[in-house]
């Protein structure tokens, strides 16, 4: 997977577009620690662009990501699944884990707890 990262409108905005591959969690946190240090960070990740996954290593970046995030005490929410992911996602209750939204628009209006003043 490829990974875009832009800093819009106070958000840290990570846009996935490619295929999974093998050992992609590890891969990701290397490429996304650099960006994943602000206290209270609030983090969309954007899944519009994403091509060929395998469900279980996808779930595993997701989780490393929101690890991170939860360490910070920020917010991740995710946007733009397809309906192959949001299916796998219900199926295996990580519905109740991630909060997750319709487009990047939905996810940025969209109640944030101040996490940065825990």
């Amino acid at each position: 997977m490829k990974y875009h990262i832009v800093e819009e409108d106070g958000f840290c905005l990570i846009k996935v577009s490619g295929e999974t591959r093998k050992n992609e969690a590890v891969m990701a946190r290397g490429g996304l620690s650099p960006y994943l240090k602000e206290k209270g960070i609030k983090v969309i990740m954007d899944m519009k662009e994403l091509g060929k996954f395998e469900p279980i290593t996808l779930v595993g970046v997701l989780n490393g990501i929101r690890k991170e995030v939860n360490l910070l005490r920020g917010g991740l929410k995710l946007c733009s699944l397809k309906p192959e992911m949001m299916n796998y996602i219900r199926q295996n209750r990580l519905d109740h884990i991630f909060r997750i939204y319709e487009d990047r628009e939905m996810a940025k209006r969209s109640e944030w707890m101040d996490y940065g003043k825990r």
